[in-house]
C-alpha cells in the first residue's frame, strides 16, 4: 500500500510497477527456488549426518548390548507364548470374553484378544486400563501377519497418552493360520531392563518414531537382531552394495524402497565376540524430507514459521514430559525400595485410621500374629487381645505407650511388646494409631536359658561344699553299720537286729548315690568329643533297654535317619537317653505303654525325639521341670532332666518338651551336625 501511494504520488507508470513487482516475484522465486534445492541438500547432508552418527552410536553400544536386548525379547516371547497357548487350548472360534478377561487376570495382562484371518475381533477380555480392543497400528500389524505367515509372531511396544504407562502388544498366528491372538501387557518393568541395556530400548523406541524406519543387525549367516519385521531380505552375498559394505572401512549409504516406503539406508561394518562378522544396517525414512521439499515448494516462508513454531513446542514437551518420566521413574523407584525395607522388616508394623480399619501393615505384622490379608480388615475383629483394643492405644494422647502381652499361637507361647503413637496428633477426633510389634520370644527364652545356668553355677559351688561335709559321716556311719552287723551278735531279736543294720546300709548307700548324682549336675565335666554315628549309638542303646522294657510291658521303638553323624561324647549321649527312658519308665508308672526314639536331619541341625504315651507335662509345668530338685514322683530326685539339661547345653544345643503324638510327652533335643558321611 505504501508503494502505491508512493507511485501515485510521483506519477510512476503503472505498466512499470508492475513490470518491477514481476521482477521481484521473480526474485524472490529465483531465491526460493536456490533456498530449496540448498535447503534440500543441507536437509539430505544433515540426514547422512545423523545418519551416520547415529549409526557409529549404535555400533559402539551394540557389542555389550545386542546380546541382553535379544534375551529380553526372548524371555517375554516366551512367557507371552506360553500365554497364548494356555488360550488356544480353548475352541477361539466359541472363545468368550469371559473366559479372556478371566485368562487376562490370571497372568496380570491389561487385555486379551481374538482376531480372525481377516484381522477382525472377534472376542476381547480387558482385566486393567481402559482401553476395549486392539489400537489400529496393532490390528495393521496383524493383517500383516497374516498376510506373511513365515513370520508366527510380532512385538509391539506403545507409550500410551498416560506418562509412565507403557504397554507390550504381543501378536501370535495360530498353527492353523487361521486367528491372531492378541496380548495386551504392561510393559514398564521390560522397558526399564531394555532402558539399562541402552541399546535395545533405543532400538525399540526409535523404530516407533517418525523418521527410523529399521534397524537391522545381518550377517551373511542372516538376520541377527532387528527393530522390527523385515519380511524378506536379501542375503549379503546377493546384493552387490552390502558385499561391498563387508570391505569397506566406514559407513556407506543408498536411497532404497523398504516395504513400499522409501529410506535411507547406512551401512557399517560389525563385528563382535559372540556374533559373527556382518553388517549394521540403519533405515532412516525419506517421506518426511519429502514432505518438507513439497512443503517447500508451496510455501517456504509459511512453512518455516509453522515449522519453528511445531519445533519449539514440540522440544518443550519433549523436555517437559521427560522430566515427568525421570520423576515417575524416581518416585517407582524410591516406592520399591521403602516398600522392600518395609516388608522385610522383622518388627511388625500396622497403622489404624480413626475408622478402626488398618490401613498399612508389613509382613512381619501378620507373620508374628499368624493372619494373612490383613489390610483393610478392622482391628477390632482381627485383634481379639483385649490389651490392645483401640481404646487401650488410644488411652495417652501424644504418649508412646509400650505394653508387654503374652499369646498363645500353635500351641507355643510367644512374648510381645507392642509400642503405639498417635498418627496425626494435631487432631484429636480423627487421629489414627500407628502400632509397632517386637517378638521378644527368644529374649525370653535367653533371659530363662541365663537364669537356669546361674542357678546350676550357684547349685554348684553350694554341692561341692554341702558332698565333701555330707560323705565322710556317711561313710562313718556306713563303717559303723557294718561292724555292728558282723561284730554284734544280739541274744534277742536277731532277725531284727540284722534287718535295721541292713537297711541302715541300704540307705547309706543310697545317699550316696543321690550326692553322687548331685555332683555329677554340678561339676563342669570335660568330656571328650568325636564322630558318634547316631544310628547306629541308638539301636546298641536300645538293645541293652529292650529286656527291661520289654518287662514292664513297655513297646521300645525307633525311627532314625540313616548315615547321621554328629561330633560328640558317646559316653554323654547314652546317659542322656537313659535319663529320658527312665523319666518315661516312671511317667506309666507300672502300666503298658509306649515309648518312641525318632532321630533325623533338619537343615544344618540334628532333631531328637523321645515320646511317651504317658500322662503328658502340663504346660504350666514344662518351665520348672528342668530345675534341680523339682518333681512330680514320690520317689523322684529331681535330678535327671536337670541333668539332662546341662549336658545338652554343653555340646551347644536345645532341649524343649511338648505334647508327644503318642499321648504323652515328646523331650526334642537340637544338636548341631558337623559332618556327615
Amino acid at each position: 500500500m505504501l508503494a502505491s501511494r508512493k507511485t501515485n504520488s510521483t506519477g510512476m507508470d503503472p505498466r512499470f510497477l508492475a513490470a518491477l513487482l514481476l521482477a521481484l516475484a521473480v526474485v524472490i522465486v529465483l531465491i526460493t527456488w536456490l533456498g530449496i534445492r540448498e535447503s534440500r541438500q543441507d536437509s539430505l547432508r544433515l540426514l547422512k549426518m545423523q545418519g551416520v552418527a547415529f549409526t557409529e552410536a549404535l555400533a559402539q553400544a551394540a557389542e555389550n548390548a545386542m546380546a541382553s536386548e535379544s534375551y529380553y525379547d526372548y524371555l517375554a516371547h516366551l512367557r507371552y507364548g506360553e500365554i497364548v497357548r494356555s488360550v488356544v487350548r480353548h475352541d477361539l472360534s466359541s472363545i468368550s470374553d469371559q473366559q479372556l478377561t478371566q485368562i487376562a487376570i490370571e497372568h496380570d495382562l491389561y487385555g486379551l484378544f481374538v482376531l480372525n484371518s481377516a484381522a477382525i475381533l472377534t472376542a476381547g477380555g480387558v482385566a486393567r486400563g481402559s482401553e476395549t480392543g486392539p489400537p489400529p497400528f496393532v490390528l495393521d500389524e496383524a493383517a500383516l501377519l497374516l498376510g506373511q505367515p513365515e513370520h508366527k509372531y510380532v512385538m509391539l511396544l506403545d507409550e500410551g497418552e498416560v506418562p509412565g504407562e507403557i504397554v507390550h502388544y504381543y501378536l501370535e498366528l495360530t498353527s492353523d493360520l487361521q486367528w491372531v491372538v492378541v496380548l495386551m501387557a504392561d510393559a514398564v518393568f521390560y522397558v526399564e531392563a531394555l532402558r539399562q541395556t541402552q541399546i535395545g530400548y533405543l532400538a525399540q523406541n526409535m523404530a516407533r518414531e517418525e523418521g527410523v524406519e529399521y534397524i537391522i543387525y545381518q550377517s551373511t549367516e542372516g538376520i541377527v537382531f532387528a527393530s522390527r519385521k523385515t519380511g524378506r531380505l536379501l542375503a549379503i552375498e546377493s546384493d552387490p552394495f552390502l558385499t561391498e559394505s563387508l570391505d569397506s572401512d566406514s559407513i556407506r549409504h543408498r536411497a532404497l524402497d523398504f516395504q513400499g516406503r522409501q529410506v535411507l539406508e547406512l551401512v557399517r561394518p560389525f563385528s563382535s565376540e559372540k556374533y559373527p562378522f556382518g553388517l549394521l544396517r540403519v533405515g532412516l525414512s525419506l517421506e518426511g524430507y519429502y514432505v518438507v521439499s513439497r512443503g517447500f515448494d508451496r510455501l517456504m516462508l509459511g512453512l518455516a514459521a509453522v515449522m519453528f513454531g511445531l519445533i519449539l513446542v514440540g522440544l518443550l514437551y519433549l523436555r517437559s514430559r521427560r522430566r515427568r518420566k525421570e520423576l515417575s521413574r524416581r518416585y517407582s523407584h524410591i516406592k520399591t525400595v521403602t516398600d522392600r525395607i518395609f516388608d522385610e522388616m522383622r518388627t511388625g508394623v500396622a497403622v489404624v485410621d480413626h475408622h478402626g480399619t488398618i490401613t498399612l501393615v508389613n509382613d512381619a505384622f501378620e507373620r508374628i500374629f499368624g493372619l494373612t490379608g490383613s489390610m483393610g480388615r478392622s482391628w477390632e475383629k482381627l485383634i481379639g487381645e483385649p490389651r490392645l483394643a483401640l481404646s487401650t492405644l488410644r488411652a495417652s494422647r501424644g504418649v508412646s505407650n509400650e505394653t508387654e502381652i503374652t499369646i498363645e499361637r500353635d500351641g507355643d507361647k510367644r512374648y510381645l511388646l507392642v509400642a503405639s503413637s498417635d498418627l496425626q496428633p494435631e487432631d484429636a477426633e480423627q487421629a489414627g494409631v500407628i502400632v509397632v510389634v517386637y517378638d521378644i520370644t527368644r529374649l525370653r527364652q535367653f533371659e530363662r536359658k541365663a537364669a537356669r545356668r546361674e542357678r546350676l553355677s550357684e547349685m554348684g559351688h553350694l554341692a561341692a561344699g554341702v558332698a565333701h561335709e555330707i560323705r565322710n559321716p556317711l561313710n562313718t556311719i556306713s563303717i559303723a553299720a557294718q561292724r555292728l552287723e558282723s561284730e554284734f551278735t544280739p541274744r534277742d531279736d536277731r532277725d531284727e537286729y540284722v534287718s535295721i543294720t541292713s537297711q541302715i546300709r541300704t540307705e547309706t548307700i543310697r545317699l550316696n548315690e543321690i550326692i553322687t548324682r548331685f555332683l555329677a549336675l554340678a561339676r563342669d565335666e570335660k568330656r571328650r568329643s568325636q564322630p558318634v554315628r547316631l544310628d547306629s549309638l541308638v539301636t546298641e542303646l536300645v538293645l541293652f533297654l529292650k529286656p527291661e522294657a520289654d518287662a514292664l510291658g513297655i513297646q521300645l521303638s525307633t525311627e532314625l535317619a540313616p548315615n547321621l553323624e554328629i561330633k560328640a561324647d558317646p559316653d554323654a549321649l547314652k546317659q542322656i537317653f537313659t535319663n529320658l527312658f527312665t523319666n518315661a519308665r516312671e511317667a506309666l508308672a507300672g502300666r503298658p505303654g509306649r515309648i518312641l526314639i525318632t532321630v533325623q536331619r533338619d537343615d544344618q541341625l540334628v532333631r531328637i525325639g523321645f515320646a511317651d504315651s504317658g500322662p503328658g507335662i502340663p504346660a504350666e509345668l514344662r518351665e520348672r521341670i528342668f530345675a534341680p530338685y523339682f518333681t512330680t514322683k514320690d520317689a523322684g530326685t529331681g535330678l535327671g532332666l536337670p541333668t539332662v539339661y546341662k549336658i545338652v547345653t554343653e555340646m551347644g544345643g536345645e532341649i524343649t518338651v511338648r505334647d508327644s503324638d503318642l499321648g504323652g510327652a515328646e523331650f526334642v533335643i537340637t544338636l548341631p551336625t558337623h559332618s556327615s558321611s
